[in-house]
């Protein structure tokens, strides 16, 4: 497989003093001559590309070998070689195409492979409202909520420093990190969904920033065949702790708040779910503004189902400081089917 030069590799050679080659020449048109005129002629270049582990898991997986064979990584791919590609990796029965090479159509019909195979309507996936890239402004609108959608379920997160480039034509290797991407939010979803089950309670969250603030939307729902009926020891009903990349907390709702002591009952129907709202005003403890980057805002419903099959009271989950908390603990903490993790990025 032909793969295009992107970095720097091994030179190897008969050398009589030392040579420094700089990552911007290309030693195959490199001639040196020492001091001792003893002429010093490259004789190996090993070439590597970003994607290139990418596309190697893939054929080992799927049989697309000969679609990458004699391809260089950087070219532009073709209309063709996409629908190979998909039929070949994520659905045998893919009839669809892009409506160009782009990275906005690319996205945007990868977004709407990931919907067909959970069997969702695109359209109706909720997706945070906000400006992801620096270049939103760029992309046709046709494409906006397939592109969002991708954003949130790891598929494409553009191309560094808060960009898109959504007129920019796709290669080869961003064509196979995009199948690979798409192909792991299919089966996470999938196990996800897996893990709810029919007699069982759901968190979902979401969020959207407006006017300066970080505003959390999260529900209940109840996947129960029947009503339940939940209690709160107190007028506080969620927590929510909001920890930065280093997992030090930056914001946590209670702080600072006084809650009434007298009980809270709620009752949800089947199929149905409470809901509630907070904002966060992107500040740390110490007042001041928090840095661009990803947070991760974990919300705890403190509810109890009154016949007691579930034990969630404030007294029974007690708070937790995140701060000393690793990224497998809270991970542990989202298997909880009263607790959600939001994933928020920031970009000023």
């Amino acid at each position: 497989m032909k793969v295009n030069l992107s970095s720097k590799t091994v030179v190897a050679g008969i050398l009589t003093t030392f040579l420094f080659v700089p990552n911007l020449v290309n030693a195959a048109d490199l001639k040196v001559v020492a001091d001792n005129n003893v002429e010093v002629i490259p004789i190996r270049y090993e070439y590597s590309h970003w994607a290139q582990a990418t596309v190697e898991n893939l054929t080992k997986n799927y049989d697309i070998g000969l679609v990458f064979e004699n391809k260089h990584l950087n070219d532009f791919i073709t209309v063709e070689d996409f629908k190979t590609l998909i039929k070949k990796t994520i659905n045998n029965h893919y009839e669809g195409v892009p409506d160009s090479i782009t990275r906005e159509a690319v996205v945007y019909e990868f977004a709407k492979i990931w919907a067909q195979e959970l069997n969702e309507d695109l359209d109706m996936i909720p997706t945070i409202k906000m400006l992801i890239y620096s270049d939103t402004d760029k992309i046709d609108s046709k494409y906006n909520h397939g592109i969002t959608v991708a954003y949130m379920k790891n598929i494409a997160k553009g191309k560094g420093m808060g960009t898109f480039d959504p007129k920019a034509k796709v290669t080869y290797g961003e064509l196979a990190t995009l199948i690979n991407n798409t192909i792991t939010a299919i089966e996470e979803t999938k196990s996800n969904n897996q893990n709810i089950n029919d007699e069982s309670f759901e968190t979902r969250g979401s969020y959207e920033i407006k006017d300066e603030e970080v505003i959390l939307n999260f529900e209940l729902i109840n996947h129960h065949s029947s009503p339940k009926d939940l209690m709160f020891s107190s007028g506080q009903q969620f927590e929510i702790y909001i920890v930065d990349e280093e997992g030090k907390e930056v914001y946590r709702y209670s702080e600072g708040k006084f809650f009434t002591m007298a009980l809270i009952y709620k009752s949800i129907n089947s199929g149905e779910s409470l809901t509630w709202q907070d904002k966060w005003d992107m500040t740390n403890k110490e007042g001041e503004k928090v840095q661009s980057g990803k947070y991760k805002a974990i919300i705890k419903i403190l509810g109890q189902e009154i016949d007691n099959k579930s034990t969630l009271s404030e007294e029974e989950s007690p708070s937790i400081d995140l701060s000393f908390m690793s990224e497998e603990k809270i991970q542990e903490v989202d298997k909880d089917e009263f607790t959600t993790i939001i994933e928020i990025d920031l970009i000023y």
